[in-house]
């Protein structure tokens, strides 16, 4: 199986009719007032037009903010592997289960994509390389490209993955940071290389072990929701395999092996 792959047509249902079978867990992603939301869904009843998605039990009852007609994006995992697909609202139904938040019924998408986990996994930056990374709160850029000119920080990249990565800053920018914050970053894997930019929420503020620095972990939001969102998660998984490469070239322990197990905390 390849490290990434669309699937489309009749096998797009089929995967699906498999994970709501099984009730799988997932997550719905989605944009409302200028801010990403995530919500913890199940997988249920799934046609050849349209999928059930319960909002789960210890979730509030579904967001007044989502409407027919609104792009959502959903990943869930499965055999491996963590399968994305944009799509949009088309109706609501209570649930039989009187803790649940509802249903929301979305259009069976075009394509999904297939990621396979280890992608997920953490991977160091390579020891000779020094990344930059460049923050901004979210919202100073207003959709730009580029970074603003004033009131954004800079760090280190300590390690990557296609759902979050790992920062070091100054202790003097702890008054700047707080959990649950969201953030623009940009950073630039290689130096020939045009540089990554993401949305990212901040999941953990904690001193380095040497007390020098704050490590900043951050789970990358949005990704799933929007065709260019999609590249790019596979441009952050492309950083991902390059950086893995450098370090097993150089000697140093591949997440199979010292990290297997290690993801970064989601919403899943």
């Amino acid at each position: 199986m390849r490290e990434q792959e669309q699937i489309k047509g009749d096998e797009i249902v089929s995967i699906l009719k498999v994970t709501a079978a099984c009730e799988t867990q997932a997550v719905m992603t989605h944009l409302s007032r200028g801010k990403w939301h995530m919500t913890k869904v199940t997988l249920l009843r799934t046609t050849d037009t349209n999928i059930q998605v319960d909002i789960t039990q210890k979730e509030k009852h579904h967001p007044i903010n989502i409407n027919i007609d609104q792009p959502v994006g959903i990943s869930f995992k499965h055999d491996y592997c963590k399968y994305i697909f944009e799509s949009c609202v088309i109706g609501f139904a209570p649930s039989v289960n009187a803790k649940s938040g509802g249903i929301i019924v979305v259009a069976m998408p075009d394509r999904i994509d297939r990621i396979q986990r280890r992608n997920y996994y953490r991977v160091s930056v390579p020891q000779n390389h020094c990344v930059r990374a460049l923050f901004w709160h979210r919202g100073y850029n207003d959709g730009a490209k580029g970074v603003p000119l004033e009131d954004y920080w800079q760090g280190r990249l300590v390690d990557v993955s296609a759902g979050g990565l790992q920062v070091c800053v100054d202790l003097d920018q702890k008054p700047n940071f707080r959990e649950g914050q969201l953030v623009g970053v940009q950073f630039t894997p290689m130096p020939y290389e045009q540089p990554v930019q993401i949305e990212a929420q901040v999941r953990h503020i904690a001193l380095t072990a040497d007390g020098t620095q704050l490590c900043l972990g951050l789970q990358v939001i949005g990704l799933e929701a929007t065709v260019e969102g999609r590249e790019m998660l596979h441009r952050l998984c492309d950083v991902v395999r390059t950086y893995f490469n450098l370090n097993q070239e150089a000697g140093v322990p591949q997440p199979e092996d010292a990290m297997a197990n290690v993801e970064y905390t989601t919403m899943e």
